[in-house]
């Protein structure tokens, strides 16, 4: 019996972390401020102190406690950094660069003190993350700059004006996006023509009419010169809390959820010994035949983290030291789950033993036409799931219940709303209906069915038939993996 499975999914590819990104540098030489808004459906936003030592100058970083890097953020001499998402680019990088060996923006931070020195380093390295998002960087002069691409090429923009605004289109290309300058943009330029002089005051009119509702995490206002930081949570622009450097730093080692943060900083006393990351890097290798095992899945059961391993099999990742007695678990088709406690988990090689599978013979009787199954139909309505395209490695499966079993896969068909991407890979996956807990269980699948699609929304139609698909059973999870070649390790 073959049936054809007719997926309507609804996956909200939004990133909204990257594509609702609001960015102000705004100087007349006597002051030099920076507006911002994080804009995105989580609710782990944290603050993290980081003191100074002899290598390095100490900065404040804002981040997702679930992740742990910074998405954006300033250090002790007034340099500042930020990123919005961008229409993405294929870049040729010059010959002489190379790929960083870890998070090249919070080392930016860590050594560079100006814009200019910021230049100077960042020139050396391969920056793949500008195919996707542009970087405004400024400092306490009053420089500030964009990098981004040109036709193909890395660019770089100064101010040469009182501001430097960027938000989610490319400057060089604008009819890339949708949207080329965006309303929050045109916004931003008609509040500045009207109020010329650079103040706290008037920055902060500006973030009140650029906000994105309850999209928006957090606002903040970077006063370079004074080293301080105004954040507001959730748009709550009547109740600021000011960060001051280097008192901060008085604090330790520390990252706190800006949900807990109060205006005395009552809550961080003691957070130095509580709370900080495992940064954990290494790669994942066939235990046989120590060849890489490209996109092995790593993360944390029932957590909101995860990854994949590149294509030569490295990985890293950073995990919130509350996680420190859970699991870590690292598993591959075609592989049995290596589990590491997280905070017995060095950098180091994970070696995956190889699980063979045998299969039982399958009988096929005939092909028989079935009422076509529809993923995610509820009374009428299509499922709407939201989906995370910034790490790969994010997923999602949903339920199915097929007319009878055993059946044949014909054809998936998805749906996307929004993409960043102008291309998406997935891993498309079956595993069994769990009746005891109701969540997916085995795996139904012998081989990778890696799905490709060069559109950014709309439908998306794949036909199977060359992947044999045969299921046994007639409640299934289908699930749908996302891959990601070029991944980087930040958000913005």
């Amino acid at each position: 019996m073959r049936l054809t499975l007719l997926l309507l999914v609804l996956l909200s590819f939004i990133n909204m972390r990257l594509s609702a990104c609001f960015i102000l540098s705004w100087s007349d030489g006597d002051r030099a401020l920076v507006g911002n808004h994080e804009d995105w459906f989580a609710n782990d936003a944290a603050i993290k102190i980081i003191p100074p030592d002899r290598d390095a100058y100490g900065s404040v970083i804002f981040t997702f406690e679930s992740e742990g890097w910074a998405q954006g953020g300033m250090n002790e001499k007034g340099l500042f950094f930020d990123g919005a998402y961008t229409p993405f680019q294929e870049v040729t990088f010059p010959s002489h660069t190379v790929k960083h060996p870890g998070y090249i923006w919070q080392e930016m931070l860590d050594k560079c003190a100006t814009v200019k020195e910021a230049l100077i380093f960042l020139q050396r390295y391969k920056l793949t993350e500008l195919q996707k998002i542009h970087i405004v960087i400024a400092d306490a002069l009053g420089n500030a700059a964009l990098l981004g691409v040109r036709e193909g090429q890395l660019a770089i923009k100064e101010r040469t004006s009182e501001y430097l605004m960027q938000t989610n289109f490319n400057p060089w290309h604008p009819e890339l996006s949708d949207e080329p300058t965006c309303q929050r943009y045109n916004t931003g330029e008609k509040i500045l023509g009207m109020r010329t002089q650079v103040s706290q005051e008037n920055m902060l009119e500006v973030l009140k009419q650029t906000h994105q509702d309850s999209l928006t995490v957090y606002s903040n206002i970077y006063d370079l010169k004074a080293k301080s930081i105004t954040t507001y949570y959730q748009t709550k622009f009547d109740r600021p809390i000011t960060i001051s450097l280097p008192e901060i730093f008085r604090k330790g080692i520390c990252m706190v959820s800006l949900s807990e943060l109060t205006k005395d900083f009552a809550v961080m006393e003691t957070c130095s010994n509580r709370i900080e990351t495992y940064e954990l890097n290494g790669r994942v290798l066939d235990g046989e035949t120590r060849e890489p095992v490209p996109y092995a899945n790593i993360g944390i059961l029932d957590k909101n983290l995860g990854t994949l391993s590149d294509p030569d099999g490295t990985f890293s990742i950073s995990v919130p030291a509350q996680y420190a007695d859970d699991t870590l678990l690292f598993s591959s088709l075609g592989y049995a789950i290596s589990k590491y406690r997280v905070a017995d988990l060095n950098s180091r090689t994970i070696y995956l033993t190889p699980n063979s599978i045998v299969l039982d013979e399958i009988s096929v009787v005939g092909k028989t036409s079935f009422k076509k199954a529809r993923l995610g139909w509820m009374k009428g309505k299509d499922g709407v799931v939201p989906f995370d395209t910034v790490q790969g490695g994010g997923a999602v499966a949903l339920l199915i219940e097929a007319p009878s079993a055993p059946f044949w896969v014909n054809k998936v068909q998805l749906r996307l709303l929004y993409n960043s991407k102008d291309t998406s890979r997935f891993r498309l996956r079956f595993y069994s209906f769990d009746s005891l807990t109701g969540a997916p269980g085995a795996e139904l699948l012998n081989k990778d069915v890696i799905l490709r699609e060069n559109r950014r929304f709309g439908w998306m139609r794949f036909d199977l038939l060359s992947h044999d698909i045969f299921i046994n059973e007639r409640k299934v999870f289908v699930g749908f993996e996302w891959l990601d070649e070029s991944r980087a390790e930040n958000n913005f």
